[in-house]
């Protein structure tokens, strides 16, 4: 890319375990970039280990923002599992989350795709999370099965903000597991936890209230996309940055922050979202001009963005990506403050996002195979030749919209240079301005042109 080349006046220049062990253990969770949930390896779990299961167990800690956790417990013998019995789960807990899963699939995308076994497991933990609850047994005694339903439980439900991870405790009986127990990790007590909620709750009735837009899916998708760029700011630093409290208490926030936020209110909106996890290209997968420049040697790191369905289909989302002040409009040597958002990454198919991420999904994600309702095509900005109708009519909405800048997409290289050959070199773009100065940015590795309005 060629950040920043600002060109002016018709003088235009081409841009050039709780499952138990034998010591206390200190176990860290090093995660770059967004926080993307990622699993700690024990060396095997005590049910596999005829000599760990003897002494005092094995540990499993899942953290998801990458703190340092100590644990270290007994594991429970045969002889002493009635006094130390874990609690059942109450029936009523359960039966409120049955209740909540059957009102739309929409709402638990990952529990629809796990299997009906895995799918109970999912149940028990998140009426578990949902109460702050620990050691309550668990049906399965599977700890992979269990890994599995905990990460669906996070992915779906970004209201769960309290929880950084769990543990699980494994009854034996000599060799014999008996039964698994599940503890929550969490960050904060219930009474903290109720009022995070009822700030949450809040936030998303301001933003859902404030919505005045013609009701489509793509007005409201585009509405909360905007809305969270323009009032947040990325900060890797920032409190709470992995949950959706970031964005709530001091609108700062990262790809996690985001990510949930837009999942939360999209879903208050009638709009099916869920949330990716994988890598993208750049240092704690957000990237600078250079990384775009060269992809395959850029550095990647842990991200997460959106899958929503827009009038039918599925589109990538990144939410993260369209603020404009860490995306591919960063430069450190220039800057535009009427840039306030990106749509690079806006309602994109999965081809145009695999050049620059990588989903490692929890379970099998909807195919996105549709550009019918990208940014650049929904608003007239997609060029597939210069022409001069087509040009008129993007310059005369994007001006009387009131905007600031425009962007315009060609379909590829060719077009690309075609395009800058018409409005540039054959000035026409002066005609469509119906001025004689004009200013623009080219980000030709992405066929992409940005123009002052």
């Amino acid at each position: 890319m060629r950040a920043w080349n600002l060109k002016s006046s018709r003088e235009t220049r081409h841009p050039g375990k709780i499952a138990y062990v034998i010591i206390t253990a200190v176990i860290a969770c090093s995660l770059h970039g967004c926080g993307v949930l990622q699993k700690l390896q024990s060396e095997q779990l005590a049910s596999e280990n005829a000599e760990e299961s003897s002494g005092s167990g094995a540990i499993k800690v899942i953290d998801i923002n990458g703190d340092v956790h100590e644990t270290g417990v007994n594991v429970i013998d045969e002889g002493e599992a009635e006094d130390n019995a874990a609690s059942s789960l109450p029936e009523r807990n359960l039966a409120q989350v049955a209740q909540n899963l059957s009102v739309s699939d929409d709402s638990a995308f990952a529990y629809s795709e796990l299997s009906d076994s895995a799918k109970n497991c999912y149940m028990e933990i998140y009426a578990i999370l949902t109460d702050l609850l620990e050691k309550e047994e668990l049906t399965s005694r599977d700890p992979d099965e269990i890994d599995l339903a905990f990460r669906a439980v996070m992915v779906d439900h970004p209201e769960i903000f309290y929880v950084k991870g769990y543990s699980i405790g494994k009854y034996m009986s000599g060799n014999v597991l008996k039964k698994i127990v599940f503890s929550g990790t969490y960050t904060m007590s219930a009474e903290e936890a109720d009022e995070g909620r009822r700030e949450v709750e809040d936030y998303v009735d301001k933003v859902v209230s404030a919505y005045n837009g013609d009701g489509s899916d793509y007005d409201k998708i585009k509405y909360v996309y905007d809305y969270l760029i323009k009032n947040n700011e990325y900060v890797p630093e920032s409190e709470n940055n992995q949950n959706i409290l970031s964005v709530v208490e001091n609108g700062q926030t990262v790809c996690q922050g985001y990510t949930k936020a837009m999942q939360l209110i999209l879903r208050r909106m009638g709009i099916f979202c869920t949330l990716v996890n994988g890598t993208a290209c750049g240092s704690g997968g957000v990237p600078n001009a250079e990384d775009l420049a060269d992809v395959k040697n850029a550095e990647w790191g842990g991200h997460v963005w959106n899958i929503v369905r827009c009038n039918g289909m599925y589109y990538n989302i990144d939410v993260t990506w369209g603020d404009a002040a860490i995306t591919l409009l960063n430069t450190e040597n220039n800057s535009m403050d009427n840039i306030a958002v990106n749509y690079e990454f806006f309602l994109v198919d999965d081809a145009t996002l695999d050049e620059t991420h990588k989903p490692e999904p929890v379970v099998a994600m909807p195919c996105c195979n549709s550009m019918e309702d990208n940014y650049y095509i929904r608003e007239g900005l997609y060029f597939t030749e210069a022409d001069p109708d087509k040009f008129y009519r993007a310059f005369e909405s994007a001006l009387a919209s009131g905007e600031s800048i425009m962007f315009i997409k060609a379909s590829s290289a060719d077009v690309y240079g075609e395009l800058k050959r018409h409005l540039f070199d054959e000035q026409n773009v002066f005609d469509y301005l119906g001025r004689t100065n004009v200013r623009y940015v080219e980000f030709e590795e992405r066929n992409l042109i940005m123009i002052s309005l």
